[in-house]
């Protein structure tokens, strides 16, 4: 009986979900090709002039991206659709069975890799992590601000931009689909709906946490455009953090996968529709140039410091 209950239940997530990939990837069908940043050919609601950092204080540009995001998946291309995509379907189909894929690799960590391991995630770890994403966010924003520091602070706004239209959207599916995490309930991940969703927060699908750290990430990256050696230390960095989380049974491997494209895809969207498409985003430089003499030629350096 207890098996045929949950059979349904995965079955009430994966009929919707599948629709939702396969309309992602219907999407990306005759979609137009990716647009450059600040480039937007054809906006749709929520888009275009307006909208902007420039246009919008912060709290109103959530308020837009909540509605504005969804309404753009018909423009979207096939190379943002179909991961998605693929990622949803992978998610689900780790939540599936009894016991799922899910439940299996958490038993294995359990049995075959806690032994070896110290515990990451503990009420130690926690606090500090996020009180110092917190002090270090808007201590930097406050700064940039109150320096002339326009295009840091403009950066630092829309991580934070970021941040809260994930968590909007990581809450909306977490209360509505009410799944128990590794260490609630028999720890096999049933799916209850949005009755048992309260009970069991924070655990459940998809993972606030990897949803902040990758909007956090996505929007920095792809603002600041640090250099790659540093892109990977923080891919590296974030990935880790992400894995633990699974390791130490706060969440479920499908979760996790899907809090970070949660994440990692709101926070590129934020900053290809949000920033300042006139924003000056070079750094220092400095080179030479022709230089018109009277009745010759020369050369001038030319710095931007």
């Amino acid at each position: 009986m207890r098996a045929t209950a949950r059979r349904r239940a995965s079955e009430g997530i994966v009929i919707p979900a599948t629709c939702l990939a396969a309309a992602l990837a219907a999407a990306a069908i005759g979609a137009p090709p990716a647009v450059a940043l600040g480039d937007e050919p054809r906006p749709s609601f929520g888009l275009g002039d307006g909208t902007r950092y420039d246009d919008r204080n912060v709290i109103a540009r959530v308020l837009l991206d909540v509605v504005a995001i969804p309404a753009d998946v018909p423009r979207w291309s096939a190379e943002d659709a179909i991961p998605l995509a693929l990622v949803l379907d992978t998610s689900v189909a780790l939540m599936v069975d009894d016991p799922s894929a899910d439940v299996r690799l958490d038993r294995w960590i359990s049995s075959e890799v806690d032994p070896h391991l110290p515990l990451v995630w503990n009420d130690v770890m926690q606090p500090v992590l996020w009180a110092g994403i917190a002090v270090g966010g808007f201590g930097t924003w406050w700064w940039a601000a109150t320096h002339d520091r326009a295009y840091v602070a403009q950066g630092m706004s829309l991580m934070g931009e970021a941040v809260a239209v994930s968590q909007v959207y990581h809450l909306a599916v977490k209360f509505a689909v009410g799944r128990e995490g590794p260490r609630d309930g028999d720890r096999t991940g049933r799916v209850h709906g949005p009755a048992t969703a309260f009970r069991v927060y924070p655990a459940g699908t998809p993972s606030g946490h990897a949803a902040t750290l990758y909007a956090l990430l996505s929007a920095g990256t792809a603002y600041f455009e640090p250099p790659m050696w540093a892109q990977v230390g923080l891919h590296t960095l974030v990935g880790g953090v992400v894995v633990f989380h699974v390791i130490d049974h706060r969440h479920f491997l499908s979760e996790s996968l899907l809090g970070s494209t949660l994440g990692w895809s709101v926070g590129r969207w934020v900053v290809l529709h949000r920033a300042s498409p006139a924003r000056d985003r070079r750094g220092p430089s400095l080179g030479v140039a022709p230089l018109p003499v009277a009745g010759a030629t020369g050369v001038s350096l030319v710095g931007r410091f």
